[in-house]
């Protein structure tokens, strides 16, 4: 793939990045990827849409607590009443009735709240598993983990379930979004480079706003609900 003008590099870990990219390709191409596949080919796509529902309900506390970090009010009121809307209407959140009821406000990560907070990107890294991020990111991942206001509340068996469901999620985008993810993965000719120069965009464009004009990201619609 061509780079884009305007891209950063910025990836003075490219050697440590490049061998976890390896045990990332190896762990998807023997586990994630026929694991997923056999899920989208067995689940019924009710049930496949119930588990995101699902998910997607479970990150909304999350997402309040970001909002409040960076300021932005209106969204948490509107997260807090979506998540409660379909916690009961919804019976915990198989159903999404708080979008005909306009209850929704942004989505938030504190990877972002770091960013509004005016910490700087970082260097490109691969995380095992998780695959692409930041410094920044990185350590948005562990602070996701602090500031969710639903984790102390659950218990072992209830984290046990929101950690399975949300697994569940991913490997059933994984499979949907089979042959994007493939195209980049395996039928690049260097995906390490491919992969970084999307996610880079992708998340720049998400936290900035802005992009180059001749910019496609064949990854777009795994970050639509």
């Amino acid at each position: 793939c061509s780079i884009p003008s305007g891209y950063e590099k910025n990836d003075p870990l490219e050697g440590i990045n490049r061998q976890v990219h390896q045990f990332n390709l190896a762990l998807d191409r023997n586990f994630v990827r026929p694991i997923s596949l056999t899920y989208v080919a067995v689940v019924n796509e009710d049930i496949r849409e119930s588990v995101s529902n699902i998910a997607e309900n479970l990150s909304t506390p999350g997402d309040v607590a970001n909002n409040l970090l960076q300021g932005d009010f209106e969204s948490a009121i509107k997260n807090i009443g979506k998540f409660t809307v379909n916690l009961t209407l919804g019976l915990g959140g198989i159903g999404k009735p708080a979008e005909r009821f306009g209850f929704g406000g942004e989505e938030g990560d504190f990877g972002e709240t770091l960013h509004v907070w005016g910490l700087e990107e970082g260097p490109f890294i691969v995380i095992p598993i998780f695959g692409p991020s930041t410094g920044r990111d990185a350590v948005g991942i562990l602070g996701d983990l602090v500031v969710d206001p639903l984790g102390p509340t659950l218990t072992e068996e209830a984290r046990l379930f929101a950690y399975s469901i949300r697994a569940a999620d991913v490997m059933g985008k994984r499979g949907v979004y089979a042959n994007s993810v493939d195209s980049i993965l395996y039928d690049s000719a260097d995906s390490y480079e491919h992969m970084k120069i999307i996610f880079l965009q992708a998340r720049r464009f998400e936290l900035d706003g802005a992009i180059e004009d001749d910019y496609f990201d064949p990854y777009d619609e795994l970050f639509q609900d």
